[in-house]
């Protein structure tokens, strides 16, 4: 008996201490312990991504859990990541907080690979020795290949293969739909953010992607130059591009817009084709720019193209919460938390 225990605890020891190797998108190589029990996401996009796929093992959040961009976590999410501390992330002009990150004691950081992010980051992360493996989802169509890397990472590839196929259907789904769409045909639409709707973002902006993968023709044409976005656009441009849709990311601007003299004047609001981002509990489109991205584009798309979108948008949102969050929503709940 003796000889026995010893031997199962020499093997015990060994599994314990087993080490798996991954090479993230830069080339680098990782080493990392068998079992992840710790793991810190560097910015809200990656630290939503990991939660969806098994938010037992995050240490923190980047920012509160409820703020003006995301709303009715106790509703959608877990108690675990609802307690969670924040320690901060690279991410906008924000900071971590080192000294609570090492505190935590990751096993790994996975960090957001975009190129208005990195120096940052890598200058950061050389003072603190934690393994950090980087994952790049500043296009949306690279998710599903992310979520099937991360739950390799995570040992917890069947739950992250399902939302990679849901992910990369909705996805396809999109690009076939758009694709249906000549040019001359797409609806012009205007990304109204801030208190007054004069910030927006640039056509090829990561921040406007979604409209974009809608198969919207966005009116400001420019090219982002910071990590944040929000470009300063006059109340005259806004009249000039004359848009078909608005989409709203701020409340306050969306309950003034309709009883606004000025705005009165643009096509969309006189056919009151003014539409609030949903923002439960992640925003929809962005701030931050997760995978929630998947399903406010078919949402977008809906609103863009009323009597051409080929799906029932409440079954699509139905399906994309019941995987991604583990909630069943009633026709009651859709109406609540997202006005359809």
């Amino acid at each position: 008996m003796h000889l026995l225990v010893l031997f199962l605890l020499f093997f015990s020891s060994l599994f314990a201490n087993e080490e798996r190797t991954f090479v993230d998108i830069s080339g680098k190589t990782i080493t990392l312990p068998e079992h992840i029990t710790r793991i810190y996401g560097s910015a809200p996009p990656i630290s939503f991504m990991i939660y969806v796929i098994d938010d037992t093992p995050l240490i923190g959040v980047n920012f509160p859990q409820t703020n003006k961009d995301n709303s009715d976590g106790e509703k959608f999410l877990s108690k675990h990541f609802m307690s969670l501390p924040i320690l901060g992330g690279w991410h906008g002009n924000n900071i971590p907080n080192l000294e609570a990150i090492l505190a935590a004691k990751p096993d790994v950081i996975i960090t957001w690979d975009t190129p208005l992010l990195n120096e940052k980051t890598a200058k950061d992360l050389k003072r603190i020795h934690i393994p950090a493996l980087k994952v790049n989802i500043d296009d949306s169509h690279n998710y599903p290949e992310v979520f099937r890397y991360l739950g390799k990472v995570m040992n917890k590839e069947e739950r992250a293969n399902k939302l990679a196929h849901m992910a990369q259907s909705y996805l396809d789904e999109l690009k076939t739909f758009v694709a249906s769409i000549p040019e001359k045909e797409r609806t012009k639409v205007y990304y109204a953010e801030g208190d007054f709707g004069l910030q927006t973002e640039c056509d090829i902006s990561f921040h406007s992607e979604p409209l974009a993968l809608a198969g919207g023709n966005l009116v400001h044409k420019c090219v982002q130059n910071s990590v944040m976005g929000l470009q300063e656009v006059s109340f005259e441009q806004v009249v000039v591009y004359d848009p078909e849709v608005i989409i709203v990311q701020n409340p306050t601007f969306y309950k003034t817009i309709f009883n606004d003299k000025k705005w009165a004047m643009l096509k969309a609001v006189q056919n009151k084709r003014i539409y609030l981002v949903p923002k439960s509990p992640f925003n929809w489109t962005d701030r931050p720019p997760s995978f929630m991205r998947i399903i406010g584009a078919h949402w977008i798309a809906s609103k863009l193209y009323p009597t051409r979108y080929p799906y029932k948008i409440q079954d699509k949102i139905k399906a994309f919460y019941q995987l991604f969050f583990g909630v069943k929503l009633s026709n009651e709940d859709l109406k609540i938390y997202f006005n359809l």
